[in-house]
């Protein structure tokens, strides 16, 4: 299991940016080693003057208070709170494993191209969601099955290639069929048809890995309220995913693989459809932590 140390260790919550932490743990131990020094006379016995012990007491107090403002003030600027990233930005994640530089390794020479529709492109566009570095993502609001074949495909196809010199492993992860149940009356052929497509993407290139990240749930009575000409229920989404399981399954791909986020994770949407930011920050983390497997 891939962790995160900005969120889950206690020494990098200051301003959830790794090095800075650092930075921030270092100067406050400084301050308090220097503060209790100058109270030690033998420390300043070589030191006639009184008054220089005065001035270092002084000294040390008034920089620890100035690195707390700057820091307080750094925070509210930098908005450091929005979330943390991943080894592809500035944070680390690291496998718990004994070999955690080659895990590492891999995480850093690995892309990641996520394919989706409204729920992706919110993500991508959400200033406040900072995604890692190696992570794209090709998405279209009310992007269905038409827009998967005629753009999605193509686009995807671009970005492999035009990287696949520099990355060892591209992994896609396709989250797909939401939009179906409105726009498409046999939504569950479109199973068939998503899967067909998934084959073709999935041999397209040999450093190609290929993930179908489930369709994840709505809540059916906000969406009614909110959105009341959208008829969609989760029972047909849960159809939808289980279709997508067997053909998986089915098919024993080396490199087509299903990730149930749906059954693993919370979800919160704000209007029944489109989820929210804590939501898409929490399905970001699971696709970069527990879906792809490095």
């Amino acid at each position: 299991m891939i962790l995160k140390f900005c969120e889950d260790n206690f020494l990098f919550f200051i301003t959830h940016t790794k090095y800075f932490d650092i930075l921030c743990l270092f100067v406050i131990l400084f301050f308090i080693v220097l503060f209790f020094l100058v109270q030690k006379d033998e420390f300043l016995q070589k030191f006639k003057n009184n008054d220089f012990k005065r001035f270092l007491t002084i000294l040390s107090l008034g920089l620890f208070t100035g690195f707390f403002v700057f820091l307080f003030v750094w925070i509210l600027n930098a908005k450091s709170f929005n979330g943390c990233s991943t080894k592809f930005n500035m944070n680390i994640y690291t496998k718990i494993k004994n070999n955690v530089s080659l895990t590492t390794k891999k995480i850093d020479s690995s892309m990641i191209i996520i394919i989706g529709d409204s729920r992706m492109e919110f993500i991508k566009n959400d200033k406040n969601i900072q995604l890692p570095r190696n992570v794209e993502i090709v998405a279209k609001s009310g992007a269905s099955l038409e827009w998967f074949e005629e753009y999605g495909l193509k686009e995807t196809k671009k970005i492999v290639s035009k990287n696949k010199n520099e990355f060892d492993n591209i992994f896609i992860v396709v989250n797909m069929g939401v939009n179906d149940v409105l726009y498409i009356s046999e939504y569950m052929k479109n199973a068939d048809y998503y899967f067909a497509d998934y084959l073709e993407l999935a041999e397209y290139n040999s450093k190609i890995d290929l993930y179908v990240l489930s369709v994840n749930p709505i809540m059916e009575k906000k969406l009614k309220k909110y959105k009341p000409q959208i008829v969609r229920t989760n029972t047909e989404i849960d159809k939808f995913n289980k279709s997508l399981t067997k053909k998986i399954s089915d098919a024993k791909s080396d490199n087509i693989f299903y990730c149930d986020s749906n059954n693993e994770l919370n979800f919160d949407t704000d209007d029944g459809l489109h989820y929210t930011r804590e939501t898409n920050r929490n399905i970001i983390n699971y696709i970069v932590n527990k879906c792809v497997k490095y």
